[in-house]
């Protein structure tokens, strides 16, 4: 009789998970493996036959005939017949009929916690909770019904929060298509398509490729985008919450120049430190020295890297097609920059757009025209 080898674990079961142990004896309480992910074409089953003894070596499952228990999203193997194969991105995992299947749509009956550890999927992602801090979500297109806590999430596709973001200064939203929210609280966020924020944005950094849009207040923040900005009830919020608005060069270059100047940053500390340490002629000074010649190196290679990648942005400027409309009110200590150009509001404005025009930022009104 044949013997089911599976390729997934058959008895997996999400409700119940356990810590896995690494292999320095530790546990790691954050990766859990809360979903079965698969990709087309993966081999879920394959046939395989009894030992001499007739029977199936331990996780196969006894079968009296060659017949797949085939649900949906499976196929077999055109190329091997003893081969069961998925035919979409998805999990996998036996239904309530007793066939193998994969599904598209990955639903969280509640919050991603240390209950579920950190949720890493191929699918399309629905949180029906929150997303607790100190996790790390990643999916094609994801839902988030509840708050978005101090996490980091990832979307391949688009990202949608109807309870809004609260990220404790420390959150990383990022989505290589739209992303909403209905607000959001100390979080950088980031973009390859628009923004659009349903409330208020609060001591935010903002990396949007696209349009970035907020219908209430943005204050307290610095946003970066490649041509529109657009906010409806009031930018900065005075000289103690004020906001940046850059706008005329690649965002996500712009976030990849910050990540190299604070990569930057660490490395000079951390060779002023050592350089301190051997001029206190240290018995490990020579150990010191190399790890500074390292250091410098890296140095060397981060600044050139960096240099190469504003000759980049400078060559994609689109500076006449930029606007920052404001229908509210702009509050004094606002800055303004359009390309090279720059503005500080020194008073209130309102209902006024701001345009690109001979190397300077000009101001006009009304914001939109209807």
């Amino acid at each position: 009789m044949p013997c089911l080898k599976h390729y997934f674990d058959p008895d997996f079961d999400h409700q119940n998970l356990k810590p896995v142990e690494k292999n320095d004896g530790s546990v790691d309480y954050y990766n859990m493996g809360y979903v079965q992910s698969v990709i087309a074409g993966q081999v879920l089953a394959q046939w395989e036959e009894e030992s001499e003894a007739g029977q199936c070596p331990l996780g196969y499952r006894h079968y009296s005939e060659k017949k797949f228990p085939r649900g949906p999203n499976t196929k077999i193997n055109p190329e091997n017949p003893d081969q069961l194969i998925a035919t979409r991105n998805g999990y996998v995992f036996y239904n309530e009929d007793g066939l193998i299947m994969v599904k598209e749509l990955l639903n969280v009956r509640g919050n991603v916690s240390l209950s579920t550890g950190n949720i890493f999927f191929v699918g399309d992602l629905v949180v029906h909770g929150a997303i607790k801090s100190g996790l790390d979500v990643k999916a094609n297109n994801i839902n988030v019904r509840g708050v978005i806590e101090q996490s980091n999430v990832h979307a391949a596709g688009f990202l949608k929060c109807d309870g809004g973001i609260k990220g404790n200064s420390k959150a990383l939203i990022e989505s290589k298509e739209t992303l909403r929210t209905s607000f959001c609280e100390n979080a950088t966020l980031v973009s390859g398509g628009n923004i659009i924020i349903d409330k208020n944005c609060m001591h935010t950094t903002v990396y949007c490729e696209g349009k970035f849009a907020v219908k209430g207040r943005f204050a307290g923040g610095r946003c970066y985008s490649d041509n529109y900005v657009y906010v409806g009830e009031q930018l900065g919020g005075g000289l103690s919450a004020a906001a940046q608005i850059i706008v005329g060069y690649n965002p996500l270059l712009l976030l990849q120049i910050d990540k190299i100047s604070d990569q930057l940053t660490r490395l000079r500390n951390e060779v002023e430190d050592l350089q301190k340490l051997v001029s206190k002629e240290n018995s490990t000074a020579i150990e010191f020295r190399e790890r500074i010649n390292k250091s410098e190196m890296k140095i060397r290679f981060l600044k050139n890297k960096k240099k190469q990648l504003w000759d980049k942005i400078q060559q994609a400027e689109k500076l006449e097609s930029c606007k920052v409309m404001v229908e509210g009110i702009v509050k004094s200590g606002v800055e303004i920059s359009i390309g090279q150009a720059f503005l500080q509001v020194d008073e209130p404005l309102e209902n006024v757009f701001f345009y690109y025009d001979n190397n300077e930022i000009k101001v006009g009104s009304p914001a939109v025209k209807k």
